[in-house]
């Protein structure tokens, strides 16, 4: 009996053969594995990422390269290459910056394919972070990408791997409620007095202190769309630095009564050890002001704004312990949108490894389209002869594509006519009607 000429049994098209993809791997370390002061050792300049890139490369440990390094973390994500393993890449982090290996031992991850991507996409969505859900990380990874693509290192792979995270990551946005909950008081003020006044836009803010804290609240409030910022702080200097970052003006804590006129919200925080906002000052201001309601947030300890100013008529008055309510519930709103965050990722890291291993066939592909077109050219100068001599054109055309079509089909169907093992025959004739959907075509 003759043997087939192809024995290959035909895969199952759920299940991935030995292919010829190279994988992606993670290689890095974060808050959840290292401390600072071990972080700081590998963390990269952004002028130094230029030169990383291309000695990944140079090196041979890599075709494709991205490094996300931000406070929290030193990430490496590498496609191709030889040697690619834990402790090639370790030597390497440890030689670009000069530190000793062993000072990295215990707080090393390292991740491959389908984990390596899980990986990515949950950090660019935020649910690796300190505080789930936060935005900054996927800016910090789209400036991780840039750097990469200007230092040549990204490739078709690397390419593709990042702007299916920025999709995914929006995705997550969009479809569940990661981002919306507040999780920190200074947002959380922000969220109530967009709530209680229905938006933030052309709404003017008076700041008391300018500490961390009062700082942060005013960058919440003005990417809220507040644009109008008053300082009242003991010390004019320090009054003015904050108020000049946000184009404000600042006063002393004795003006105060009279910027309460003008203003829909007041946020405190000071170290004051007695009330600086009395009673009586805010009552004055609401007996005559025609501004409206009146926000007061106060973030200090002892309190900076006297507790019975919420007897007011038109004054809200929150504290420190109704924000840190306020956030806590807003925390466990954003694990509860992490789960559902977790299932999109589940489905788009499936998506994505579908799209690498349709790679494995590119090469048969190739193979297949330059194997038809030659036969197509040899019958494209076979018959030109014919048009040459003056044949007619409709009788040439039906011969060419007659003869065309045995040619491409000879070494298939010779191939099927082989005596073969029943498995592996049932195998050719089941990818040839998947192939060419032959099933369909008889129904």
């Amino acid at each position: 009996m003759q043997s087939c000429a192809r024995s290959a049994t035909i895969q199952p098209l759920h299940r991935r053969s030995a292919g010829t993809v190279a994988a992606i791997f993670c290689f890095g370390l974060s808050h959840h594995t290292a401390p600072i002061a071990v972080r700081e050792k590998v963390a990269f300049s952004p002028e130094s990422l230029a030169v990383a890139h291309r000695d990944l490369l140079d090196q041979g440990l890599a075709k494709e390269a991205l490094i996300v390094s931000t406070c929290n973390r030193t990430e490496i994500y590498v496609h191709g290459g030889h040697g690619l393993n834990r402790q090639a890449l370790q030597n390497w982090l440890c030689a670009f910056h000069q530190i000793d290996p062993r000072s990295l031992d215990g707080h090393i991850y390292y991740s491959n394919d389908a984990e390596a991507v899980r990986h990515l996409f949950r950090m660019a969505c935020g649910l690796d972070s300190m505080i789930i859900g936060e935005p900054q990380i996927l800016g910090q990874v789209k400036d991780a990408y840039q750097a990469s693509a200007d230092s040549g290192a990204a490739g078709p792979v690397l390419n593709r791997l990042l702007h299916w995270t920025f999709r995914v990551a929006k995705r997550v946005r969009s479809e569940t409620a990661i981002g919306s909950a507040p999780v920190s008081v200074a947002y959380a003020a922000v969220s109530l007095a967009k709530q209680l006044l229905g938006g933030l836009e052309g709404r003017s803010v008076l700041l008391i202190g300018a500490g961390d804290t009062i700082e942060l609240v005013a960058t919440h409030l003005r990417e809220h769309g507040v644009s109008t910022f008053a300082v009242a702080n003991r010390s004019l200097e320090r009054g003015e630095q904050l108020a000049a970052k946000f184009a404000g003006n600042a006063h002393a804590l004795e003006m105060i009564p009279s910027l309460l006129h003008d203003v829909d919200v007041v946020v405190s925080c000071t170290a004051s050890t007695q009330p600086i906002v009395s009673r009586e000052a805010v009552s004055a201001v609401m007996a005559q002001r025609e501004r409206g309601d009146l926000m007061l947030v106060d973030l200090a300890v002892p309190r900076d704004i006297a507790p019975e100013v919420e007897s007011i008529e038109q004054c809200y008055l929150y504290t420190l312990d109704d924000l840190n309510d306020i956030a806590q519930a807003g925390m466990r709103a954003r694990r509860e949108a992490a789960a559902a965050a977790e299932l999109i990722i589940a489905d788009e890291v499936g998506q994505f490894q579908q799209w690498r291993e349709s790679l494995d066939v590119v090469p048969a592909i190739r193979r297949l389209r330059d194997h038809v077109e030659e036969r197509r050219q040899d019958e494209v100068r076979r018959f030109q002869h014919y048009l040459d001599q003056g044949q007619d054109p409709h009788a040439v055309l039906d011969a060419f594509s007659k003869a065309l079509i045995n040619k491409v089909l000879h070494d298939p169907i010779a191939t099927l006519r082989q005596p073969c093992q029943e498995a592996t025959n049932e195998s050719l004739v089941a990818a040839l009607d998947i192939l060419f959907h032959l099933s369909d075509a008889e129904g």
